[in-house]
Parts: structure tokens; sequence; C-alpha cells
């Protein structure tokens, strides 16, 4: 993907970069720790139960009351991540432009061609154009499409990201160029692929696309 079309921290307001750097050195931190923790944790389980096996009561009760200091700390730190990462999201969410483009000349296309600046020739079910999202943060994100469709034109459609996907229905625009939103799909991979899918025709074509962009759905 070319470096224009990927979003960059680089623009954002300082005061918002630091604060992102700061919180995902947090969460490195918080991360390498973990595995020792869980570590001493099996192995201390391991210690207990040998213990309470050879029935040394007093070294298996030792064990235990540090197994759940471990246990505790574990749990603390689980909710911290969490507090992190959704602070994270929230930050580089608010980073994001009003309207995220999909360059059509960047689309990989099957079954499809890219004439006078539109995406055509949508001529059998399962043609497809498929992005590579740009580094999105996950959430929720309106698909709108703009697009000129005659009177033969049309059919339903299918829009899916990794684990996601929307469907919608294409209809004649005599009138001339229409935007139309999707719906709301959920973006659980922001740097994984999108995929526009033609689902039915009305007869040969499904449409031709003129633009295809993300709202995020806060906005």
């Amino acid at each position: 993907m070319a470096a224009s079309a990927r979003l960059s921290a680089a623009d954002s307001p300082p005061q918002h970069t630091l604060e992102i750097a700061r919180i995902q050195f947090e969460r490195s931190m918080i991360e390498v720790s973990l595995a020792p923790m869980k570590k001493s944790l099996l192995e201390l389980t391991t210690l207990e139960k040998q213990r309470a096996d050879a029935r040394d009561y007093k070294w298996a009760i030792s064990i235990r009351e540090q197994r759940r200091k471990i246990e505790h700390e574990l749990e603390r730190l689980d909710k911290e991540l969490l507090l992190l990462q959704t602070r994270e999201q929230s930050l580089k969410a608010s980073l994001l432009p009003d309207r995220i483009p999909l360059p059509l000349d960047q689309a990989e296309l099957s079954g499809v061609r890219l004439e006078g600046g539109a995406l055509t020739g949508w001529s059998k079910p399962g043609a497809s154009a498929k992005w590579q999202l740009p580094a999105l943060p996950p959430g929720g994100y309106e698909v709108i499409l703009r697009y000129r469709c005659g009177a033969l034109d049309g059919g339903e459609l299918q829009i899916k990201e990794s684990h996601f996907s929307l469907k919608g229905q294409i209809d004649t625009a005599l009138q001339g160029p229409q935007e139309k939103n999707l719906g709301t799909l959920k973006i659980t991979d922001g740097s994984g692929p999108l995929t526009l899918t033609a689902m039915t025709l009305v007869k040969d074509n499904l449409m031709d696309l003129m633009s295809l962009h993300l709202v995020p759905a806060s906005r």
C-alpha cells in the first residue's frame, strides 16, 4: 500500500502522539512481566500440591498464600491492560479523519476492472475488489459507496473484513451518481483485508463504483 494511504501518527497532535507512546510503553512493560509471573504461578501450584501430598501442610499453606498473591497481581495487571488498550483505541479513533478513502487504484481486482475512474465490469457473482486496511483502530465504521447504476445494472453486494460482513442492495440510479450508506461494519483487524464482492446481479454489471469511504461510527 502506498505510504500516502496509510494513516500516520506523525500527523497527530503532539499531545496525543505522546500519550499514545506512553500507553504503548506501559503496555509493553506489563506484557513483558506476565510470562515470568505465569511461570512462577505454575511452579508454585505444582509445589503446593507436592507439599500437600506429603502432608507438609505448613509449607503448603505458605506456598498457597504466595500463589494467591501472584494470582491477584495477574488479575490487576489484566484489568490495567484492558484500560490501557481501551484508552489507546479511543485516542487513535479521535485522530481519524472524518472520512477514510480506500483508493480504487489500490484495490486487488478479480473479475472487475478500473475504467474511467470507476470500478466496473462486475459481470458475475463472486467478482470482487479487495483493499488492505490502513492500520485502523478496531471499532465500527460506516461504509459509504458512491456509484452509478444503469437501468439493467444493480444487485446485491457484500463487504467483509476479517470476521464480520455487511450486505446491501445496489439500486438503479438513472438520475446520476448516488451515495449509499451500507451500514456499520465492525472492524476487528484494522490492517487486514476489506473485500467488496458481487453476490447477485440484475443482468451484466453490478455498478460503476466511483468511491468507497469508511466513516468512524462515533462521528
